[in-house]
């Protein structure tokens, strides 16, 4: 794996007061959680579920899908190195700027790996015929969205290719993503989605698979017992059990536009379209790097996004928070940019 992903608060001496570098919803209410939190934490002296089952027929009720389409991982990163190793050794083409850890789970388990970028991708879908695509929806780090209609298209197209679909931020876009009823359309179809990006939970790693039986029984029979904790158990179970509005996706891209358009008064960047709240912005001077850290300095965090592969030059990623954080670090980078000149 790579230590650049977003969030390496982790790694910084200086106090994070804003940040924009981790794709979350930022507004979540979480009090709840951690009192039911802090109440069951007993319970981490016995082991949790083997498979996480007690969890798992619970969600599985509340989205429409039996028990044996189904599979509670660790993360959805967990989920991905588990398709990977089902599919160990054959070839896999990923669309790329896109979420490194496609790569790096099919690098461990040795497969032919191809990339395209997104103008590209059909021609080399159609010129390599891979065994397994890797698609993300809304893609990270850009937002992009590919149509269902495309994506489905190419399932009935190249019926031996199984594609998996990354839904980890469909809550965060007003395009239309993959529902249930689409695994069962398509044989070929593997969807992979995350429960702790929109309760801004992502420390407690939960996510989950949805896919044909026969995919869901080979991915079982490679996932290490024990791998969801008693913690991230009880919590999904909570916020299934106690839902309440869903996420203002309307209003944070209207924050998101407004804040898109602040940036770009700065001059120096380009700011690009995305179809989510986070976005990458292109430095027309400076390094990322360098401005990360100045960034820092003030409590901002920002993701530096040179490291996607596909990118050329220099890259930051944002998701937007309030508009007076927003506002706050336009600032910051004009300053950044001033003192340049």
């Amino acid at each position: 794996m790579i230590y650049g992903h977003g969030d390496d608060s982790y790694i910084s001496s200086e106090t994070i007061h804003s940040n924009f570098s981790s794709n979350v919803w930022f507004g979540a209410e979480t009090t709840a959680l951690y009192s039911h939190l802090a109440k069951v934490l007993p319970g981490t002296m016995s082991y949790p579920d083997p498979n996480a089952d007690s969890f798992t027929r619970l969600l599985g009720k509340k989205i429409g899908v039996v028990a044996n389409r189904l599979l509670v991982c660790n993360g959805s990163t967990e989920a991905f190195y588990l398709i990977a190793q089902v599919f160990r050794s054959h070839t896999s083409l990923i669309c790329v700027p896109s979420f490194s850890e496609y790569e790096d789970a099919c690098r461990i388990h040795s497969h032919r790996v191809h990339f395209a970028k997104q103008p590209d991708f059909e021609m080399t879908l159609h010129r390599i015929k891979p065994d397994l695509v890797w698609l993300c929806l809304p893609n990270n780090p850009d937002g992009f969205c590919f149509s269902k209609k495309q994506i489905a298209d190419w399932m009935r197209k190249y019926p031996k290719t199984t594609f998996v679909v990354d839904q980890a931020y469909a809550e965060f876009t007003l395009q239309k993503s993959f529902g249930v009823s689409a695994v069962r359309q398509h044989t070929n179809l593997v969807l992979v989605y995350s429960l702790t990006k929109s309760h801004k939970i992502p420390g407690l790693r939960l996510g989950y698979v949805i896919s044909s039986q026969r995919m869901i029984e080979r991915l079982t029979s490679l996932k290490m017992p024990w791998s969801v904790n008693s913690m991230a158990i009880e919590a999904g179970k909570f916020l299934i059990e106690n839902a309440t509005e869903s996420l203002p996706i309307a209003k944070w891209m209207e924050d998101t536009k407004l804040f898109q358009e602040q940036l770009a008064q700065i001059g120096q960047i380009e700011v690009l379209p995305s179809h989510t709240p986070f976005f990458l912005v292109k430095l027309l001077k400076g390094k990322a790097s360098d401005l990360k850290k100045h960034l820092l300095q003030n409590g901002l965090l920002v993701r530096d996004a040179t490291n996607f592969r596909g990118l050329e030059g220099e890259y930051i990623r944002l998701c937007t928070q309030t508009p007076e954080k927003n506002q706050s670090l336009t600032e910051n980078i004009a300053v950044w940019y001033s003192q340049m000149n």
